[in-house]
């Protein structure tokens, strides 16, 4: 069996090809983590908007009757029934 005898040079550049796929392998599981957790986001953002835009179809789809324009008047403007009471509470948080 022969053996073979690489120069210093030759297993120099084995060496830092090697430490180079070793640092290259390492930056592409760091972007891929990174990836990974920007896609969640973003897939809860369009979570948030998907309840969103669902709650504003329900408002649409809702009557125009009376009740809603008691609702829209309360909420909005603030406005109550004149045999309702209305409690303010004040707390001072500091």
């Amino acid at each position: 069996m022969k053996s073979i005898h690489l120069s210093i040079p030759v297993k120099l550049a084995v060496f830092l090809a090697f430490v180079f796929m070793i640092i290259t392998l390492v930056s592409v599981q760091i972007q891929l983590n990174d990836l990974k957790e920007e896609r969640d986001q973003l897939q809860s953002r369009i979570d948030e908007t998907k309840e969103s835009i669902e709650a504003l179809q329900n408002r649409l789809d809702t009557p125009f009757d009376e009740e809603y324009i008691i609702a829209l008047a309360k909420e909005k403007l603030g406005y109550c029934l004149p045999d309702e009471i209305i409690f303010y509470n004040d707390l001072i948080t500091e």
